[in-house]
Protein backbone atom coordinates (compact mmCIF):
# COMPACT_ATOMS: atom_id res chain seq x y z
CA UNK A 1 0.00 0.00 0.00
CA UNK A 2 2.64 2.80 0.81
CA UNK A 3 4.75 1.82 -2.22
CA UNK A 4 1.44 2.43 -4.59
CA UNK A 5 1.11 5.95 -2.60
CA UNK A 6 4.46 7.39 -2.89
CA UNK A 7 4.75 5.68 -6.50
CA UNK A 8 1.50 7.69 -7.35
CA UNK A 9 3.01 10.93 -5.50
CA UNK A 10 6.26 10.60 -7.48
CA UNK A 11 4.06 10.60 -10.61
CA UNK A 12 1.97 13.67 -9.68
CA UNK A 13 5.20 15.35 -8.87
CA UNK A 14 6.38 14.63 -12.71
CA UNK A 15 3.31 15.90 -14.43
CA UNK A 16 3.09 19.20 -12.33
CA UNK A 17 6.61 19.82 -13.48
CA UNK A 18 6.01 18.96 -17.28
CA UNK A 19 2.96 20.91 -17.08
CA UNK A 20 4.25 23.55 -15.50
CA UNK A 21 7.44 23.21 -18.25
CA UNK A 22 5.10 23.72 -21.00
CA UNK A 23 3.45 26.67 -20.39
CA UNK A 24 6.57 28.69 -20.28
CA UNK A 25 7.32 27.40 -23.62
CA UNK A 26 3.44 28.03 -24.74
CA UNK A 27 3.97 31.63 -23.10
CA UNK A 28 7.42 31.62 -25.15
CA UNK A 29 6.32 30.45 -28.29
CA UNK A 30 3.49 33.49 -28.34
CA UNK A 31 0.89 30.09 -28.29
CA UNK A 32 -2.59 30.74 -28.09
CA UNK A 33 -4.50 29.58 -24.61
CA UNK A 34 -6.88 27.27 -26.27
CA UNK A 35 -4.09 25.44 -27.72
CA UNK A 36 -2.18 25.53 -24.25
CA UNK A 37 -5.22 24.11 -22.29
CA UNK A 38 -5.62 21.44 -24.78
CA UNK A 39 -2.28 19.90 -24.82
CA UNK A 40 -2.15 20.27 -21.18
CA UNK A 41 -5.54 18.24 -20.93
CA UNK A 42 -3.53 15.17 -23.38
CA UNK A 43 -0.76 15.11 -21.12
CA UNK A 44 -2.06 15.07 -17.68
CA UNK A 45 -4.78 12.35 -19.36
CA UNK A 46 -1.58 10.09 -21.09
CA UNK A 47 0.11 10.32 -17.79
CA UNK A 48 -2.48 8.89 -15.52
CA UNK A 49 -2.96 6.21 -18.27
CA UNK A 50 0.17 5.10 -18.31
CA UNK A 51 1.06 5.42 -14.18
CA UNK A 52 -2.69 3.68 -13.01
CA UNK A 53 -2.15 1.52 -9.78
CA UNK A 54 -4.53 -1.37 -11.25
CA UNK A 55 -2.44 -1.53 -14.33
CA UNK A 56 1.15 -1.69 -12.28
CA UNK A 57 0.02 -3.80 -9.82
CA UNK A 58 1.05 -7.64 -9.07
CA UNK A 59 -0.86 -10.46 -10.41
CA UNK A 60 -2.56 -11.96 -7.17
CA UNK A 61 -5.55 -14.67 -7.03
CA UNK A 62 -7.68 -11.42 -6.37
CA UNK A 63 -6.77 -9.24 -9.11
CA UNK A 64 -6.06 -12.10 -12.00
CA UNK A 65 -7.90 -14.98 -10.58
CA UNK A 66 -7.65 -16.76 -14.15
CA UNK A 67 -4.20 -16.24 -14.01
CA UNK A 68 -2.89 -17.69 -11.03
CA UNK A 69 -2.95 -21.47 -11.19
CA UNK A 70 -4.16 -23.82 -8.52
CA UNK A 71 -2.10 -26.00 -6.26
CA UNK A 72 -2.33 -29.74 -6.84
CA UNK A 73 -4.83 -31.60 -4.40
CA UNK A 74 -2.73 -35.13 -5.05
CA UNK A 75 -0.63 -36.03 -2.46
CA UNK A 76 -1.22 -32.58 -0.28
CA UNK A 77 -4.52 -32.77 0.83
CA UNK A 78 -6.23 -29.81 2.58
CA UNK A 79 -6.17 -29.60 6.21
CA UNK A 80 -9.65 -30.73 6.52
CA UNK A 81 -8.74 -34.39 5.34
CA UNK A 82 -6.23 -34.56 7.57
CA UNK A 83 -8.21 -33.55 10.28
CA UNK A 84 -11.05 -35.99 9.26
CA UNK A 85 -9.19 -38.66 9.27
CA UNK A 86 -7.56 -37.92 12.44
CA UNK A 87 -10.89 -37.05 14.42
CA UNK A 88 -11.81 -40.78 12.95
CA UNK A 89 -8.74 -42.40 14.62
CA UNK A 90 -9.60 -40.21 17.80
CA UNK A 91 -13.17 -42.29 17.94
CA UNK A 92 -11.49 -45.53 17.35
CA UNK A 93 -8.82 -44.77 20.04
CA UNK A 94 -11.43 -43.39 22.34
CA UNK A 95 -14.02 -46.45 21.41
CA UNK A 96 -10.55 -49.30 22.39
CA UNK A 97 -9.74 -47.46 25.59
CA UNK A 98 -12.97 -48.11 26.59
CA UNK A 99 -13.47 -51.30 26.01
CA UNK A 100 -9.69 -52.00 27.28
CA UNK A 101 -10.73 -50.92 30.08
CA UNK A 102 -13.22 -53.41 31.63
CA UNK A 103 -10.92 -55.88 30.98
CA UNK A 104 -8.39 -57.11 33.58
CA UNK A 105 -4.89 -55.24 33.23
CA UNK A 106 -1.81 -57.34 31.61
CA UNK A 107 1.09 -57.14 34.40
CA UNK A 108 4.37 -55.72 33.40
CA UNK A 109 5.98 -58.83 33.19
CA UNK A 110 2.98 -61.33 31.44
CA UNK A 111 3.72 -64.03 29.89
CA UNK A 112 3.15 -64.44 25.73
CA UNK A 113 0.12 -66.48 26.77
CA UNK A 114 -1.28 -64.06 28.71
CA UNK A 115 -0.80 -61.01 26.27
CA UNK A 116 -2.68 -63.43 23.39
CA UNK A 117 -5.45 -63.74 25.90
CA UNK A 118 -5.77 -59.82 26.34
CA UNK A 119 -5.37 -59.37 22.94
CA UNK A 120 -7.91 -61.44 21.54
CA UNK A 121 -10.78 -60.70 24.24
CA UNK A 122 -10.42 -57.13 23.47
CA UNK A 123 -10.39 -57.94 19.58
CA UNK A 124 -13.33 -59.59 20.51
CA UNK A 125 -15.20 -56.38 22.18
CA UNK A 126 -13.49 -54.16 19.90
CA UNK A 127 -15.34 -55.96 16.95
CA UNK A 128 -18.63 -56.03 18.97
CA UNK A 129 -18.56 -52.21 19.23
CA UNK A 130 -18.03 -50.95 15.85
CA UNK A 131 -20.10 -53.98 13.55
CA UNK A 132 -20.66 -52.49 10.62
CA UNK A 133 -16.88 -51.21 10.58
CA UNK A 134 -15.79 -51.59 6.88
CA UNK A 135 -12.74 -50.83 4.48
CA UNK A 136 -12.59 -46.82 4.16
CA UNK A 137 -14.52 -45.90 7.16
CA UNK A 138 -10.98 -44.19 8.40
CA UNK A 139 -9.27 -43.90 5.31
CA UNK A 140 -11.87 -41.97 3.36
CA UNK A 141 -11.85 -41.32 -0.07
CA UNK A 142 -9.80 -38.50 -0.14
CA UNK A 143 -7.60 -40.01 2.49
CA UNK A 144 -6.54 -42.64 0.37
CA UNK A 145 -6.00 -40.72 -2.58
CA UNK A 146 -3.77 -38.76 -0.71
CA UNK A 147 -2.04 -41.61 0.99
CA UNK A 148 -1.50 -43.75 -2.32
CA UNK A 149 0.29 -40.81 -4.17
CA UNK A 150 2.34 -40.12 -1.00
CA UNK A 151 3.84 -43.79 -1.25
CA UNK A 152 3.97 -43.69 -4.89
CA UNK A 153 5.92 -40.54 -4.63
CA UNK A 154 8.66 -41.61 -2.17
CA UNK A 155 8.87 -45.23 -4.16
CA UNK A 156 9.51 -43.43 -7.25
CA UNK A 157 11.96 -40.99 -6.49
CA UNK A 158 15.81 -40.57 -6.39
CA UNK A 159 16.00 -43.29 -3.61
CA UNK A 160 12.58 -45.31 -4.85
CA UNK A 161 14.72 -48.44 -6.28
CA UNK A 162 16.39 -48.54 -2.10
CA UNK A 163 12.88 -47.58 -0.46
CA UNK A 164 10.88 -50.46 -2.33
CA UNK A 165 13.80 -52.68 -1.60
CA UNK A 166 13.68 -52.41 2.02
CA UNK A 167 9.50 -51.99 1.63
CA UNK A 168 9.27 -55.32 0.10
CA UNK A 169 12.02 -57.16 2.59
CA UNK A 170 9.66 -60.15 4.31
CA UNK A 171 6.47 -58.22 3.04
CA UNK A 172 3.70 -60.95 3.15
CA UNK A 173 2.11 -61.13 -0.36
CA UNK A 174 -1.01 -62.53 -1.49
CA UNK A 175 -2.27 -62.73 2.26
CA UNK A 176 -5.98 -61.90 2.62
CA UNK A 177 -7.18 -59.18 4.85
CA UNK A 178 -10.15 -57.57 6.68
CA UNK A 179 -11.17 -54.88 8.64
CA UNK A 180 -11.85 -55.75 12.26
CA UNK A 181 -9.75 -59.24 11.35
CA UNK A 182 -6.86 -60.40 13.96
CA UNK A 183 -3.70 -59.61 12.05
CA UNK A 184 -2.60 -63.14 11.03
CA UNK A 185 -0.27 -65.24 12.82
CA UNK A 186 1.28 -67.25 10.05
CA UNK A 187 2.80 -64.14 8.78
CA UNK A 188 5.75 -61.61 9.96
CA UNK A 189 5.04 -57.93 10.98
CA UNK A 190 7.30 -56.13 7.91
CA UNK A 191 9.65 -53.11 8.81
CA UNK A 192 8.13 -49.89 8.05
CA UNK A 193 10.60 -47.59 5.64
CA UNK A 194 11.48 -44.63 7.38
CA UNK A 195 11.03 -42.15 4.50
CA UNK A 196 7.42 -43.21 4.47
CA UNK A 197 6.64 -43.32 8.01
CA UNK A 198 8.32 -40.07 8.58
CA UNK A 199 5.60 -39.01 5.63
CA UNK A 200 2.16 -40.55 7.07
CA UNK A 201 0.13 -38.31 9.54
CA UNK A 202 1.21 -39.48 13.43
CA UNK A 203 -0.59 -42.12 15.05
CA UNK A 204 -1.50 -42.53 18.92
CA UNK A 205 0.56 -44.78 20.23
CA UNK A 206 -1.56 -47.98 20.42
CA UNK A 207 -2.01 -48.09 16.65
CA UNK A 208 0.91 -48.21 13.85
CA UNK A 209 1.46 -48.41 9.90
CA UNK A 210 2.62 -51.77 7.98
CA UNK A 211 2.52 -53.14 4.69
CA UNK A 212 0.46 -55.80 3.63
CA UNK A 213 1.39 -56.39 0.03
CA UNK A 214 0.80 -53.11 -1.41
CA UNK A 215 -1.83 -52.52 1.22
CA UNK A 216 -1.37 -49.52 4.08
CA UNK A 217 -2.84 -50.53 7.12
CA UNK A 218 -3.81 -49.69 10.49
CA UNK A 219 -3.03 -51.70 13.11
CA UNK A 220 -4.31 -51.99 16.64
CA UNK A 221 -1.39 -53.40 18.50
CA UNK A 222 -3.04 -54.03 21.96
CA UNK A 223 -5.84 -55.80 20.29
CA UNK A 224 -3.64 -57.16 17.03
CA UNK A 225 -6.56 -56.41 14.70
CA UNK A 226 -6.53 -54.51 10.97
CA UNK A 227 -8.34 -51.20 12.27
CA UNK A 228 -8.50 -50.20 8.45
CA UNK A 229 -6.20 -50.54 5.35
CA UNK A 230 -6.07 -48.74 1.98
CA UNK A 231 -5.15 -50.94 -1.27
CA UNK A 232 -2.92 -50.09 -4.67
CA UNK A 233 -0.63 -48.24 -2.82
CA UNK A 234 2.10 -49.06 -4.98
CA UNK A 235 2.88 -51.51 -8.27
CA UNK A 236 4.23 -54.56 -6.97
Amino acid sequence: MGSTVIGGQIAESRAAALVRALLMLATTMGMSRLRVAVAVTLLVFAMACENDPKKDAPVTAENKPQMVEKQATIGSPDGSVVAEFERRIGEYVALQQQLDGTLKAVPKKAAPKEIDAHQRALLALVAKGRPDAKQGDIFVPAMQTFIRGLVRRVVTGPEGGRIKDSLMDENPMGVKIAVNDRYPDTIPLATMPPDILAALPKLPDDLEYRFVGNRLIILDNKAHLIVDFVSDTFDI
